[in-house]
């Protein structure tokens, strides 16, 4: 592990150890709300207005964990664009986050000890390559690609990276046929998948210009899809909570982790990670998103897509986001006691009767 890890569980351990308790909950229209103040104190946090009062940055001693504005859904959270379930409310100089937001987004990204016991170790994956059959998903005609093709063969060169690290992976197809979305999850259920991430590449055709990754997970029971935030858009927001929100604060940590890799090895922009009512998320049994890690329809990223190299670029990142994901689990399970070397452990020294 990185030492810079080592030192983020260290005090992420002594925080747990002094009982840090949720913060009080207020009500503002249909929500409940927690103040930054009262949860930065306990995450152990430090809150710094900006001079615009309009917005304000949380620190982690010197360094800038993340970045909160007033009436934003969008955040900036160690360096990669999130956005909340819900917006951000300033009122007579606090600030407020929903308290879904600060149990499912700023707790596990920034203290994760706090989350309450960790899943399983990763050690089977399931791997979802989007679409396939009758589905093509998105195409870039112009350069004859199609999103069911890469998505198949991103996987595959996922698969072989993953089980030469020693991990068993199910794909839910490993060729070209037609898969519902609910089936898709019902794979990983069945095999005991560990974690799930499905692959995808995104497409706002006919614009040819936008680049960039996006991470798509499942929505907290009463928040919306992202989508639904657009002019015109509805509040889809569920009442009822949906199996894969079992793992609402460890799917932020799987979406953060991918996220970082897939930023980090492709430089072609951050588009954020998002929520969705996926119905390949929905039924999952274990933590699990969706990645877009580039734009098919982009004339530019589109035409990195039809190589090889690009196609390994974006296997070897999801390969490592997983990587340290797994990290971040192992970590946070307790290390097991060694039983004592029999030749070593102190005897007991057998009893003598009293002396008359």
């Amino acid at each position: 592990m990185r030492p810079a890890a080592f030192v983020f569980l260290l005090a992420s351990a002594c925080l747990a150890a002094t009982g840090a308790a949720e913060p009080g909950v207020i009500r503002i229209g249909a929500v409940d709300y927690v103040s930054v103040d009262d949860g930065a104190d306990r995450l152990g946090l430090r809150v710094v207005p900006l001079v615009a009062q309009s917005a304000m940055i949380l620190k982690d001693g010197p360094r800038p964990v993340a970045r909160l504005a007033d009436h934003s859904r969008e955040i900036d959270l160690k360096g990669l664009r999130v956005f909340l379930g819900d917006p951000v409310i300033a009122r007579g100089g606090t600030f407020y986050v929903s308290r879904i937001d600060y149990q499912s987004h700023l707790v596990p990204r920034l203290r994760p000890v706090l989350c309450g016991p960790p899943p399983r170790q990763p050690r089977v994956i399931a791997i979802d390559p989007g679409h396939g059959g009758t589905d093509h998903g998105a195409e870039n005609r112009a350069l004859g690609t199609m999103e069911k093709t890469c998505t198949l063969d991103v996987s595959l060169r996922l698969k072989r990276l993953l089980e030469g690290a020693g991990y068993a992976v199910v794909l839910t197809r490993d060729s070209d046929f037609d898969l519902p979305k609910a089936v898709r999850s019902e794979i990983a259920n069945r095999a005991n998948a560990d974690l799930f991430v499905s692959v995808h590449f995104n497409s706002l055709y006919p614009n040819t210009k936008t680049t960039g990754a996006e991470v798509l997970s499942f929505p907290a029971r009463s928040q919306r899809s992202a989508d639904s935030w657009s002019p015109g858009g509805n509040d889809n927001a569920e009442t009822k909570d949906a199996p894969v929100n079992a793992f609402d604060a460890w799917n932020t940590v799987l979406a953060g982790a991918l996220h970082r890799r897939i930023l980090d090895a492709l430089h072609d922009g951050d588009r954020g990670e998002k929520l969705e009512h996926l119905g390949v998320l929905r039924g999952l049994k274990c933590p699990g998103v969706l990645v877009e890690p580039a734009f098919i329809s982009s004339d530019a990223e589109g035409a990195k897509l039809g190589t090889p190299e690009f196609r390994n670029a974006i296997a070897a990142a999801v390969f490592a986001g997983i990587q340290d994901y797994a990290e971040v689990i192992k970590a946070l399970h307790p290390a097991p006691v060694p039983a004592p070397d029999a030749a070593t452990a102190p005897r007991s020294q057998p009893s003598r009767p009293a002396v008359p």
